[in-house]
């Protein structure tokens, strides 16, 4: 019966890729209709969140002045498509959204164009200073873009994750999200429960139920709730979410 199933769910993949592929339709769930006891159905698959180190970071092909010229220009088109392709995507699936996921998806919308105000704005406004060299350029260049970067990550992946209970629509979200991302050479760190917890990388969220007498446990995550999205192994665009467990003592 087990092996029936697999094949059933092997099928429903391969049928789902081929609307989406060959098609350009979009396969979307309504996971709200579904009854679930397990507290772990109410969760996200983080595994989507993921994203593979692919490209270098694209502050690195700031060779010269004129370089970064090109570099600019291309973190704006890069955003740009990102934010057509995520109007495309709402186009094709809101006729199958609720009211409550249409407003959603354009609150999506309004902070995708918003923010592409303000990295256009910090990108033109960027100077070079004549004492820089090449390193140092680039080191500026990142240091005033990864705050928009990071407001990017930080203002859409919180509703990203709720949506995701709700609609498996938010899954298309997130890939244009990871795929513009992946374009800047950004991409995320792999950090698992149970193991201590790196407060350069990682940002404990609140939590009223992390309490625990095991002192084994002290600074061991809980739970994750986000990856930390970082660049070149060095550079920490955005800092991960996680819930660590907090050792009281009795008496």
């Amino acid at each position: 019966m087990s092996n029936l199933f697999l094949g059933i769910e092997g099928l429903n993949s391969k049928f789902k890729k081929l609307l989406e592929d060959d098609f350009k339709l979009v396969y979307i769930e309504n996971k709200e209709s579904k009854k679930e006891d397990n507290k772990k159905a109410t969760k996200n698959d983080l595994s989507l969140f993921k994203i593979e180190k692919k490209r270098e970071s694209i502050f690195e092909k700031i060779t010269s002045v004129d370089s970064l010229d090109d570099v600019k220009k291309e973190i704006k088109n890069e955003y740009d498509k990102f934010a057509e392709e995520f109007s495309d995507y709402f186009d094709r699936v809101e006729e199958k959204l609720d009211d409550k996921q249409i407003r959603s998806f354009e609150i999506i919308e309004k902070t995708i164009k918003n923010r592409a105000k303000k990295l256009h704005g910090t990108i033109d406004k960027f100077k070079v200073e004549d004492s820089w060299n090449i390193s140092r350029i680039q080191e500026e260049f990142y240091f005033k873009l990864q705050k928009n970067i990071k407001d990017v990550i930080d203002s859409l992946i919180p509703t990203i994750l709720i949506g995701m209970r709700e609609n498996s629509a938010y899954d298309g979200v997130l890939g244009c999200l990871n795929k513009f991302l992946s374009k800047l050479g950004i991409y995320t760190m792999d950090i698992s429960m149970d193991e201590e917890c790196n407060y350069e990388l990682l940002s404990p969220q609140e939590c009223d139920d992390c309490k625990t007498n095991d002192i084994s446990k002290k600074d061991i995550i809980k739970e994750i709730i986000s990856y930390p999205y970082i660049l070149n192994e060095k550079q920490i665009v955005s800092e991960g979410k996680v819930i660590v467990w907090k050792v009281v003592h009795n008496g």
